[in-house]
């Protein structure tokens, strides 16, 4: 008989662990304090729209994750794939959507760079590792590597869309390691990506050709179908956890269903996927107290989102690409946005458009705390000079994330060290979420694969 499992938080991490230890013939029990599944991803429906309202795509690049979309039913009948014009990635500069090179050619001749900064490009292969002792940020990385204009063009911009964060604080190591990895073995990352593109040393999980994903019903689909997938009354919503207390033999688990009685169940191995801010609220006896603040006081920024619905006539860009990130210099309340309707199929009614404004993040997090009523008029404006559209939207949604995306700082060591003491001293005892392994859909998949391999083995 396999050891039983509580798991505590039915977000995509959550419940990927939930689905492996069943799979492995784990009893499992997956419990959720609110009344949905599915953590960040929620996806609705209206008016002929399908608005995600937190991620919006899935990067499928590892086997695993392929197996177990096979394994919940959906990569067969509901995967889809996006529109081949999401290679292409717009950069505002100077207030006009630029397309950004996709080749070493298109780089020569784009406008996104000076001559200056296209030959420093070119001498990347030939700058040394970095010899420092203190944690290289991204913005120092990127400069040391590939010049200020670089940094300035095209790696800050794709740290706001990825992070919503400040290259000058995140910790290139741990925010973004395939990188950090490149020149730490290659001493490049140019003669890094051509030696992966060539096979060597590759990751045997990898995806040769990556595909981004999306699922016919939404990403909602991803989370129902893993709940689905569990034995029938896993998944229980409503679930106030009110006590975790030692035991031989395992961990007493005490919720409330729904603000009724107390019940009590003893787990060998409880997994905590729940957001890192949230982390204080589960009451674990003996917990190491000293060490929680460090995990649950990480940067985490806010960041609002604007789906916002027009007539195809309104607009006057093709919207020809998977969206726009714009520049620090433009100083924009906007982040960036991205191109809905092109990006993948059926996501507005026939001849209308859709359009997904992001504000806020570490840059402004001012933005993203207006009213809907300035959240629209500002966003608005952005998209008018930007993108020519006229008149207002014929379709809205907005989503807050008060604490949206986990920050990998310069300091995200001691949360390392802060999560290993909590473990260590709570054996049975595992934390999970997007506050370590990585931050999108696939790392939470994959690292909720990983550690129930581990709970398993």
């Amino acid at each position: 008989m396999r050891d039983n499992v509580a798991v505590i938080g039915a977000g995509i991490s959550g419940l990927s662990a939930a689905v492996k230890l069943f799979s492995k013939g784990h009893e499992v029990d997956v419990f959720e304090a609110g009344e949905r599944i599915g953590g960040a991803v929620r996806t609705s429906h209206s008016e002929g729209y399908m608005a995600e309202h937190g991620p919006n795509s899935l990067l499928l690049k590892d086997q695993r994750v392929s197996l177990l979309l096979e394994q919940i039913g959906l990569m067969r009948q509901e995967v889809v794939d996006a529109n081949p014009l999401a290679n292409k990635r717009y950069i505002v500069q100077d207030g006009q959507a630029i397309a950004m090179p996709s080749s070493p050619m298109g780089m020569l001749k784009s406008p996104l760079f000076s001559g200056k900064g296209k030959l420093r490009f070119a001498l990347e292969p030939f700058i040394g590792k970095y010899k420092g002792a203190e944690l290289e940020t991204f913005a120092d990385f990127v400069t040391r590597r590939l010049g200020p204009d670089m940094l300035a063009s095209a790696a800050g911009p794709f740290v706001s869309g990825i992070y919503a964060g400040d290259p000058d604080r995140l910790a290139i190591k741990y925010a973004f390691p395939r990188l950090w990895n490149l020149e730490d073995k290659y001493g490049s990352f140019i003669r890094g990506a051509i030696a992966m593109q060539l096979g060597a040393g590759g990751d045997p999980n990898k995806i040769k050709k990556s595909r981004m994903i999306s699922f016919r019903r939404g990403m909602q689909a991803l989370p129902e179908a893993m709940a689905e997938f569990l034995a029938e009354d896993t998944v229980i919503t409503k679930a106030k956890v009110l006590g975790i207390k030692k035991q031989d033999g395992g961990w007493q688990l005490t919720i409330s269903h729904d603000g009724g009685e107390p019940m009590s169940h003893v787990y060998k191995h409880i997994v905590i996927a729940v957001p890192h801010h949230k982390l204080a609220e589960v009451p674990i006896e003996n917990v190491d107290a000293a060490a929680l603040p460090t995990i649950v006081n990480m940067d985490t920024p806010p960041v609002t989102s604007l789906f916002l619905g027009f007539k195809k006539s309104q607009c006057k860009h093709e919207l020809d690409g998977f969206g726009m990130l714009v520049k620090l210099a433009e100083k924009s309340p906007i982040l960036g946005a991205l191109f809905s309707s092109t990006l993948f199929e059926k996501r507005a009614p026939k001849d209308h458009i859709a359009i997904t404004t992001m504000m806020g993040g570490m840059r402004n997090p001012q933005f993203a705390q207006l009213d809907d009523d300035e959240l629209l008029e500002t966003a608005l404006a952005e998209l008018r000079k930007i993108l020519k559209i006229e008149g207002n939207p014929t379709f809205m949604r907005i989503q807050r994330w008060d604490k949206a995306i986990p920050q990998y700082t310069r300091s995200y060591p001691q949360v390392l060290q802060a999560i290993e003491k909590i473990e260590a001293n709570a054996p049975g005892i595992h934390l999970l979420g997007n506050y370590r392994g990585g931050i999108s859909v696939g790392d939470c998949l994959v690292n909720g694969i990983q550690l129930a391999e581990k709970i398993s083995s």
